[in-house]
């Protein structure tokens, strides 16, 4: 019974069930609603998030993995998504560099820089693969919605990615009672 509790609160596995809730939001209601005809980007909210919560490298496979579930609904190129968000994980855990943990207006700025970024990376990437038509002047409309909507919702989702990615310290009188 400890070992699938163990499995349970494994940060792989609510990590994993984390991303199936938000791909499924993704894909239906953030699907139909587009301010300023850009559907709004929430697992690429969801890589920079796990950057920032988490560090760089957790970032970095959280968005990698992230990116290769969302790869899955899309008809684009299979891993263009999570090299991505991949590494917008892993450029928003920057802002963890030099402190140990950054501050709530740090954290907004870091998601929401590297969201624009991000949305400027994937049209490029998909040149590099064959496919065109991406790259144009609607980018910077689809850059700085994304950018605003990320930053908004950053705080939220940073909670819900710290619940799934960090791993809570128990205490020696805690565990010792299961």
């Amino acid at each position: 019974m400890k070992r699938l509790f163990a499995i349970i609160e494994s940060p792989v596995t609510r990590g994993f069930l984390l991303g199936l809730v938000v791909l499924s939001l993704q894909t239906t209601l953030f699907n139909t609603l587009r301010p300023f005809g850009v559907v709004l980007q929430v697992m690429l909210l969801l890589s920079c998030v796990s950057g920032v919560v988490a560090g760089s490298e957790t970032g970095a496979i959280a968005g990698f993995a992230f990116g290769m579930m969302y790869d899955m609904v899309l008809t684009a190129p299979l891993g263009l998504s999570a090299l991505v968000f991949g590494f917008a994980g892993y450029a928003a855990g920057g802002v963890n560099t030099f402190v140990h943990e950054a501050r709530w207006w740090a954290r907004i700025l870091s998601v929401s820089v590297v969201s624009a970024a991000a949305v400027f990376l994937y049209p490029a990437a998909s040149l590099v693969v064959g496919v065109e038509g991406l790259l144009g002047p609607r980018v910077i409309t689809v850059a700085l919605t994304c950018s605003v909507f990320n930053a908004i919702f950053t705080l939220p989702a940073a909670k819900l990615a710290k619940w799934a990615l960090v791993k809570p310290v128990r205490s020696e009188e805690h565990t010792s009672e299961l």
